[in-house]
């Protein structure tokens, strides 16, 4: 099985799993930030799937922690 298709499969789980948590919250910060990751990831990994020239999954993430660090 592709990694990708197995990570997107894994994201679209945590998608239905944690929206009724985030709803619960009622926090538009908190609703943005979790949604503004996941698609995120979802794009970077579906750019990766596809081949196309960007930075990896991960790197991105890794990106984010050094400047929060």
């Amino acid at each position: 099985m592709n990694w990708s298709l197995l990570l997107l499969f894994f994201l679209l789980l945590v998608l239905f799993l944690k929206t009724p948590g985030i709803i619960r919250l009622r926090s538009a910060r908190d609703a943005a930030a979790f949604y503004g990751i996941w698609v995120l990831t979802v794009m970077v990994t579906l750019a990766d799937w596809a081949d196309w020239p960007q930075l990896r999954p991960l790197d991105w993430v890794r990106s984010v922690m050094e400047l929060l660090s």
